[in-house]
């Protein structure tokens, strides 16, 4: 005889579903935030080893010169370049600061190797727009150590692709407080040193304010378009065209030594009459709104200014430690651990 009893099948409910998710929606709603704040302090923490890193590569630099590099002038036999590359040999990109031997006027981006019929080997490093780092311009190479991860602006450059760059040279250190205020001069036709450069010739010895007291380097996004013309920061802005019929200064694609879209802060005016803010006028700005927006569009970053993606801002010092500074800190400090020799007394807030 077939027996015909037969066990129940049990299953979920419905609504013991629906508990079951909602239970699953409330644990990660509690995760999410500290998850968010583990990735932001790993990111943080990757910003501030950049930022160590770009300062040793100026202390190496010192070493071998027995000074700092410039904002942009000559220096260790590389002709009127910006700061960022100088300091590529001391940050391990050696083989990228060779590529400036080399330049290619007519070069496609995409190509492998320099065009043979229009690439010269001039004997020296000499950056400019069209020099070559097969298979793009040097321009555009991608240096991990001067891009932040948290960066939002990353990637938005204009037209320097990968070239963008997370971090900015205080002017007063590097380009020298008596060029703050300096309008470059490019003359035509080049006579001797044709170009005026932003170069503080500084010394580890030469900051009577002491290194722990006076930034080096700051966070600063890569792109920034809250006052109305597109800015941003990239580590080769300030070059010449080199192709030019008139000699370098004479491309309309000339930036040197610098313009709206170069790596410096707290002073200096570019070839295109950007003014970077000093003194007061120029305290950080943190987690501006909208940096990819013009102000009518409720963007406002500021491009002549240092600015960051994170809740504080970092810094590196010319001792070669990095500082987190609160957003709280006044203008009138920021002002003050900004100037090599300015004398100031330091409140609390530093």
């Amino acid at each position: 005889m077939r027996n015909s009893s037969r066990r129940r099948a049990y299953g979920f409910t419905l609504i013991e579903l629906l508990v079951v998710i909602a239970i699953i929606a409330v644990l990660i709603g509690l995760l999410l935030p500290a998850v968010q704040k583990v990735r932001e302090a790993a990111n943080r923490t990757k910003c501030q080893n950049n930022l160590k890193q770009i300062a040793l590569g100026a202390h190496n630099a010192h070493v071998a010169y027995n000074r700092l590099p410039p904002q942009a002038a000559t220096f260790g036999g590389a002709y009127f370049a910006p700061l960022f590359f100088h300091l590529l040999p001391y940050i391990e990109q050696t083989d990228l600061y060779m590529k400036a031997y080399f330049l290619d006027y007519t070069a496609v981006v995409g190509t492998l190797t320099p065009n043979p019929a229009t690439t010269i080997n001039i004997g020296f490093i000499w950056p400019c727009w069209e020099s070559v780092s097969a298979p793009i311009f040097l321009k555009q190479s991608r240096i991990k150590v001067y891009q932040c991860p948290t960066d939002p602006t990353l990637g938005n450059a204009l037209d320097w692709g990968d070239g963008d760059c997370s971090y900015a040279g205080n002017f007063l250190v590097f380009g020298g407080e008596k060029n703050i205020n300096r309008v470059p001069i490019i003359a035509n036709p080049p006579v001797g040193n044709f170009a005026t450069v932003w170069d503080g010739k500084a010394t580890l010895g030469s900051i009577p304010d002491g290194t722990s007291n006076t930034i080096m380097f700051a966070e600063k996004l890569a792109r920034c378009d809250g006052t109305g013309v597109p800015g941003g920061n990239w580590w080769m802005r300030g070059v010449f065209m080199g192709a030019q019929s008139g000699g370098p200064g004479t491309g309309a694609d000339d930036s040197y030594p610098g313009d709206r879209l170069s790596s410096v802060f707290g002073g200096g005016i570019g070839t295109d009459g950007v003014a970077w803010l000093q003194g007061i006028n120029s305290k950080f700005q943190v987690q501006p709104a909208n940096p990819l927006n013009t102000a009518a569009q409720g963007g406002r970053c500021d491009r002549r200014l240092a600015s960051t993606s994170h809740a504080v801002m970092q810094v590196a010092l010319v001792d070669g430690s990095v500082r987190v500074l609160s957003g709280e800190i006044s203008a009138v400090t920021w002002a003050a651990v900004l100037t090599p020799s300015g004398g100031e007394n330091l409140a609390p807030d530093w």
